[in-house]
């Protein structure tokens, strides 16, 4: 009978540990996707919100470290902060909902980077000290069972797998955020259950008490998630997210978040919070400049290529010409599906027309898959989308993306895009980033020209000499043309293209910084919108991305040398920091673990466009990885005599595999108009962040057993928490300076460089 129990506690723990990977990876899935439409589909917040998550995992594994030599109770202990996960899900996710709300901003207005840093810090906060805790816990609880910190660590990331595959190919497509929710909280409970359990010499009155307590939350959230009551908690959610909204649509698909707001018989839909179109009567203006100014560089236009911001105004003006056909790139189907809804006489004009031809694809896909095939040639490309504010955007300003729209304009063809633009003071941000843009297009294209206005409109063409048509001649194809506009007029068009004005913008350009073309592993579009974005929403931050401008890759390398060096220093002379190797180890490989995650992450966005659905998947890659190496190194790791010559290999390893990535991801990048490296890549990169993991998930194993020192949970705290706290500083830097500051390949050095220091504090470490 005795047996019994014990393997029923055994596999209780263990059951308990592969959900704690499991709940910590729906959990953070699902709150960077929430989190995600909060901050306006920018996914450098996803490093903000891990970055968050894990800092706090760091000080909750600290505190558990100190506290649990006091806590008896082992497996209830465990149970007790499994509880508090459930109890608190709800509570964090209905704060993802109402962030803006928490920091004052309403829906479609920007956030800057400190409100997206401290909001993430503030609504994650309790799960995240939760999370950190139930590791050390974990430890205590599991002890008497093995000596090996690496068993939990293994089955954390086993559970972190299967969370992954099944949020991503269960949980994304069927369930919205409340059932998903519930679910976890009736595992972890009914976990906690099978931990509280008394044995027959255990009947104390307490643990009755407990147990019952438990049951009571088990069948009610149960109830909650088998009854309609979950599909009511979720709407009021939704509602309290845009309250004071009339929202009559809202909708989650693999590409993003899709919501209508009515307003005095206008329709405002948004694509991750961001508006992106008004029916059925649109900013005039601004559709109107868009199609029509362009239109008179070209003498006659027979097909167009609109690609994404097409229904709701722009198919309308484009269909007044009597072209013969209007391509429309419209990535995610939903929004269309959400438009069709609510018909408006504009939107049932524009995409009942049968020379409109929808493409539910990726912009950048279709223009690279026109580019192959070489038939298809444009009069007109019209990219309407925001500025590079985020990676996804920034994949439209790029040389490469450039490079393939000319490859399918006509030769007498132009393509226009729009950026910020004034008339009055053009700020740094502003300044810098048309500049990057318009030395980018002039790399590709030998004619450009700019319409400056309250929006400037960039147009460039392969043969049309754009700045040296006569205004006069403009004028008079307009006046050929009669079209019926609500704005366009003679004196629109000469007010617009006024030579003063020109002159003008061009004297305000020429008191920018000379900046780089803009590419896609050199990303200094995003750098200059997020300048920009934070200009608008978060002035005080202005100096931030001012230093950004002047980092390079010598600066920060010589950086790195100079803490390694002092620290080497530090080293001789005092002996308190002779084993501090080891956890500077375990920090740097924490970084570099992080920062490949999450490079993988942006590569993925980079080269597809979509990361909503996918953020699971690779974040799963990363932990196979690690399991895979943490279950390989834990069954060997009690036979190692020499664990300072394999921790040596690893380190070198690892920063060889920062010096390789750089050049895989430039292969890939240089071949991807080939015939099916379009499909591999994501393949590729999912293969490449499971052998990182792999790597990373070797070395804390070791590191646990060269740096046992006083007790078992100790060490697990102290590591644990060095691994956190590597990764969120990968995590925060990454997103928030990095990537911006040097782009993938120059960060990837960067890293690399980091590793060889860690390197060289374990080459000269002396033994214990």
């Amino acid at each position: 009978m005795k047996s019994i129990r014990d393997r029923f506690a055994k596999g209780s723990l263990r059951f308990a540990f592969l959900l704690m990977g499991f709940s910590f990876s729906v959990m953070q899935t699902l709150m960077a996707r929430e989190l995600l439409v909060s901050y306006a589909g920018n996914e450098l917040s996803i490093g903000l919100v891990l970055g968050s998550w894990l800092i706090l995992e760091a000080v909750g594994s600290g505190l558990a470290a100190r506290l649990v030599g006091r806590v008896r109770g082992g497996a209830s202990s465990y149970a007790a902060l499994q509880v508090a996960l459930s109890l608190l899900l709800p509570l964090s996710v209905y704060a993802a909902f109402i962030v803006r709300r928490i920091v004052g901003i309403t829906p479609g207005e920007g956030m800057g980077l400190m409100p997206t840093f401290y909001s993430a810090f503030l609504v994650l906060f309790p799960l995240g000290l939760v999370d950190g805790a139930m590791f050390t816990f974990g430890c205590q609880a599991y002890a008497r069972e093995t000596s090996a910190i690496g068993h939990v660590y293994v089955l954390e990331a086993i559970g972190g797998i299967v969370g992954g595959v099944v949020f991503t190919y269960l949980f994304i497509p069927h369930l919205h955020a409340i059932q998903i929710i519930l679910i976890v909280a009736v595992l972890n409970l009914a976990s906690a259950t099978s931990l509280l359990i008394p044995s027959p010499k255990s009947l104390i009155t307490r643990y009755w008490v407990s147990l019952v307590l438990v049951l009571a939350l088990l069948g009610a959230s149960l109830y909650l998630l088998l009854s309609p009551q979950a599909d009511a908690i979720h709407r009021w959610f939704v509602g309290q997210q845009w309250r004071g909204y009339n929202l009559v649509y809202y909708g989650n698909s693999i590409y993003g978040n899709v919501a209508a707001i009515q307003q005095r018989g206008q329709y405002t839909f948004f694509a991750n919070g961001v508006p992106i179109l008004t029916a059925p009567v649109p900013d005039i203006t601004a559709v109107e400049e868009l199609v029509h100014l362009p239109m008179l560089f070209v003498a006659q236009p027979r097909r167009v290529l609109v690609v994404s911001g097409g229904v709701g105004g722009v198919l309308n003006e484009v269909l007044k010409y009597p072209v013969e056909r209007v391509d429309y790139a419209e990535l995610d189907p939903l929004l269309i599906e959400a438009v069709q809804k609510f018909p408006t006489p504009l939107t049932t004009s524009e995409l009942s027309d049968p020379r409109v031809n929808i493409e539910h694809v990726d912009g950048r896909l279709l223009v690279r898959e026109l580019a192959a095939e070489g038939n298809a040639k444009y009069d007109l490309i019209i990219v309407n989308l925001p500025y590079p504010s985020t990676l996804q955007l920034n994949r439209f300003y790029t040389v490469e993306f450039f490079r393939l729209v000319r490859e399918t304009l006509s030769d007498e063809g132009v393509m226009v895009l729009p950026l910020p633009g004034t008339l009055t003071y053009m700020s740094p941000g502003m300044r810098n980033l048309n500049t990057t843009i318009y030395e980018t297009l002039k790399q590709v294209f030998p004619h450009t020209h700019i319409i400056p206005g309250d929006t400037n409109l960039w147009l460039a063409s392969p043969e049309v000499s754009l700045e040296a048509i006569p205004l006069d001649t403009l004028v008079q194809r307009w006046e050929e043309r009669a079209l019926p506009v609500g704005l366009i007029s003679d004196f629109h068009i000469r007010f617009k293209l006024d030579e003063q004005r020109l002159a003008w913008f061009w004297d305000s350009m020429g008191k920018g910084v000379q900046v780089r073309v803009n590419e896609d592993l050199r990303p200094l579009g995003l750098l200059y919108g997020l300048f920009y974005w934070n200009e608008l929403f978060s002035p005080g931050f202005t100096g931030y991305f001012e230093l950004l401008e002047r980092m390079n890759l010598p600066l920060l390398g010589a950086v790195l040398i100079a803490l390694t060096l002092a620290l080497l220093a530090a080293r001789r002379l005092t002996r308190r920091v002779g084993m501090v190797s080891v956890p500077i180890a375990i920090v740097t490989t924490g970084f570099s673990g992080m920062a490949f995650d999450l490079l993988v992450i942006f590569a993925f966005q980079a080269f597809y466009g979509y990361v909503y659905q996918q953020i699971g998947l690779l974040i799963t890659a990363f932990m196979a990885g690690l399991s895979l190496g943490g279950w390989v190194m834990t069954r060997r790791v009690e036979r190692i005599e020499k664990g300072k010559s394999l921790l040596l290999r690893l380190e070198g390893t690892i920063a060889a595999y920062w010096l390789l990535f750089p050049i895989v991801l430039t292969i890939l990048y240089a071949q991807a108009g080939r015939p099916g490296v379009s499909a591999a890549v994501g393949p590729i990169l999912l293969a490449l962040n499971a052998l990182a993991g792999f790597l990373v998930g070797m070395e804390f194993p070791l590191a646990s057993k060269m740096y046992l020192r006083v007790s078992l949970s100790e060490t697990a705290g102290i590591l644990y928490a060095s691994d956190l706290v590597g990764a969120f500083l990968g995590a925060l830097l990454v997103s928030a300076m990095l990537l911006p500051a040097l782009g993938v390949l120059e960060t990837c050095l960067l890293v690399a460089v980091l590793k060889l220091g860690s390197l060289i504090l374990v080459v000269t470490m002396r033994a214990p």
